[in-house]
């Protein structure tokens, strides 16, 4: 979903004068955090933090990582069908293009992906908020057995590793958002022949009892 290294350059947002890591040992510590998984990575998009290096140089961040985890770079967003069994979805994935310092502002941001996107689920990240949205009623006209029918659209905003108890939210008096991540399960049952629909979303939220310690910065080798 991008975003995985602050990645502050000259001209862009943030203090390039207190960051620990330059972007590559940035990119570094992601490879060797996400190698375990690598097995799992299905694809990866562009961030906007990303993005800055690729402003100033021409260099994709995020294409870089993706190629180095073995998995493929989708650019900006991406559809996706996902298949269980005889259960199919439609995903839409974008890392969000604004954001906004109030929660109200954050998910009516990630909302404008409803007017012009019709899928099972939207995922987007961004605003660093973790939350899943309520659903959307979608009603359409099932021509076949000449009738209406409803979707429920789901949207999901995907959370991040990111603690803003220091660093520019504090300067700048946002309110703190602590690390929270999202999982969803899609069914993919089969019940009396019958191929199941639905979703389930669980989050885990940091409770802010952890230091702030960049341990990774003194480590040897």
């Amino acid at each position: 979903m991008g975003d995985g290294g602050e990645c502050v350059t000259t001209g862009s947002k943030g203090d390039i004068f207190k960051q620990l890591l330059n972007p590559q040992q940035q990119q570094d510590v992601l490879v060797e955090l996400l190698d375990p998984l690598r097995e799992k990575l299905l694809f990866g998009i562009r961030g906007n933090h990303g993005n800055r290096v690729y402003k100033q140089t021409g260099l994709e961040f995020d294409a870089t990582l993706c190629h180095r985890l073995g998995m493929p770079y989708l650019d900006v967003s991406t559809f996706m069908n996902l298949v269980i069994n005889r259960s199919t979805y439609d995903l839409f994935f974008h890392h969000g293009s604004d954001s906004g310092t109030t929660m109200r502002a954050k998910i009516a941001k990630a909302e404008h992906f409803n007017l012009f996107i019709n899928a099972d689920a939207l995922f987007t990240a961004h605003s660093h908020a973790c939350i899943e949205v309520h659903p959307s009623a979608l009603q359409s006209c099932n021509n076949d057995v000449c009738g209406v029918e409803t979707k429920l659209r789901h949207q999901y905003i995907c959370g991040c590793a990111y603690d803003s108890r220091t660093g520019y939210a504090e300067e700048k008096a946002y309110s703190p958002i602590l690390p929270a991540h999202l999982v969803v399960a899609f069914d993919g049952r089969i019940v009396e022949g019958r191929a199941k629909y639905s979703q389930k979303c669980e989050i885990y939220r940091s409770d802010g009892a952890h230091e702030l310690t960049h341990d990774y910065i003194f480590r040897e080798g």
